[in-house]
């Protein structure tokens, strides 16, 4: 089933056609470039000047600033896409290294001011206001959701998924209404009802898998359109004493129908400061990996067999105040700049992680992953189980001037770090959020 706009086939086509033509007068697809002065194994700037704001398009990407960052993704052609937090855009790379935003004009909202978004003809992306844009994926299929190469935009605090097509530079959003949780075993619709959704994946067959943060769960919308639950389930009210984990799932894999997770603290029932999750795919589609930011772990729910286990962290995040007294560690406080660390070297399981979010798969085949709370960026090894530290050396100070360019990439600082992403040449690429840039670490 074709998404439901007009005329998608002919636009992919001149999308190919025009990426073909623009390749042959010289443009590079597939690799960012990164500085020569950038060594493989250190850490440097690759985009944003350090300094929350927005100055405007066109600049120059290391003297463009952005505002919280809090993920990248490629597109079709190895093009970064950049999801400005709190400039309520998505900005892109070109291929003359500037920027330019491509949705969004820079205030909250939820569309453009006719409401043609929500219409078959699309909204011009640069008229489609946003509410805090949380994720973005390229498909690698045509699917009911987006064709290929279009971007799936999640927007968070708009409770909906948008897709963006980058020939026509329309955006549509394709599915979620007001905030709730509905049409499960429908085809989605704009109709159909997340509660701040924050996180998605898609698999090499087209199904993708959201995380509806707010409901507590992970729905999945098959290559066909049609939406289920596959993972969690929701408090009933908001008093209902529930830990959101199942102890269980630590020492071995446990059924999954209404085994809950927990995104974000669940004491307050408030909103969280940075979206919770995130997911990865296996490359044979058959575990989903899931960073359950609120209980401080990495989980790998078994598709086929309905199962969850944990297999990195070993329970609470355990940060400390500026004193060392212990602390209950929370997605909607502050950043604890000495939250809880261990494990670097021995099992994954064993060790200490602090509000994990996004997950990506390295060139090396290992689990890599943001811990956020930590200011780590680090990797799993799925063949041993061993867990180590890749980037960053926990040393969070928000307010850092030197961050450490240049510096091997463990002695460099980061500042809550949210999105990771690898280009196809194997560089690593980062969301440093709190210091407003993008940094890499050449392979």
């Amino acid at each position: 089933m074709a998404p439901f706009r007009f005329n998608s086939a002919p636009t992919l086509a001149l999308c190919h056609a025009l990426v073909a033509a623009a390749c042959a007068v010289g443009c590079t697809t597939e690799v960012q470039k990164v500085e020569a002065t950038c060594k493989s194994g250190t850490m440097c700037t690759y985009a944003g000047v350090g300094r929350s704001g927005f100055n405007g398009d066109g600049l120059d990407r290391r003297d463009s600033m952005l505002s919280m960052p809090v993920d990248m993704a490629f597109d079709c052609d190895g093009r970064m896409a950049i999801i400005d937090f709190n400039n309520y855009r998505v900005r892109r790379v070109l291929a003359n290294d500037t920027l330019e935003t491509v949705v969004g004009d820079g205030f909250p909202g939820d569309g453009d001011p006719a409401q043609a978004d929500k219409t078959a003809a699309g909204a011009q992306g640069t008229l489609v206001r946003l509410n805090h844009p949380s994720d973005l994926f390229f498909p690698t299929v045509d699917t009911a959701l987006a064709n290929k190469c279009e971007g799936v935009l999640t927007a968070w605090h708009n409770h909906r998924v948008r897709v963006w097509d980058p020939v026509a530079r329309k955006v549509y959003a394709h599915c979620g209404a007001n905030p709730g949780y509905g049409g499960d075993g429908k085809v989605v619709t704009p109709a159909t009802q997340f509660n701040q959704p924050s996180k998605t994946a898609q698999d090499s067959d087209g199904n993708t898998y959201i995380i509806d943060s707010r409901n507590w769960v992970i729905r999945k919308i098959a290559k066909d359109g049609t939406i289920s639950t596959v993972a969690g389930q929701k408090p009933k009210t908001p008093a209902q004493q529930w830990s959101g984990f199942d102890p269980a799932s630590d020492a071995a894999a446990v059924p999954l129908a209404g085994s809950p997770f927990l995104f974000f603290d669940l004491i307050e029932f408030s909103n969280p400061v940075v979206p919770g999750g995130g997911l990865a795919l296996s490359p044979d589609n058959a575990t989903l990996y899931v960073a359950d930011t609120g209980n401080h772990r990495i989980r790998a729910i078994d598709l086929k067999a309905g199962t969850v286990k944990t297999i990195a962290g070993s329970g609470p995040a355990g940060c400390t105040d500026d004193k060392g007294n212990a602390l209950q560690c929370q997605q909607d406080a502050t950043y604890a700049t000495k939250g809880s660390f261990a494990g670097d070297g021995g099992p994954a399981v064993s060790a200490r992680l602090n509000l994990p979010h996004d997950l990506a798969w390295g060139p090396d085949g290992r689990l890599y992953f943001a811990d956020t709370g930590n200011h780590r960026i680090r990797a799993i090894d799925l063949t041993t189980g061993r867990i180590s530290t890749v980037a960053g050396s926990g040393q969070g100070d928000f307010g850092d001037t030197d961050v450490g360019d240049g510096k091997p990439a463990l002695q460099a600082r980061l500042a809550g770090p949210t999105g990771i992403a690898f280009d196809k040449a194997g560089n690593l690429y980062i969301a440093d959020m709190f210091h407003s840039r993008i940094r890499v670490v050449p392979k």
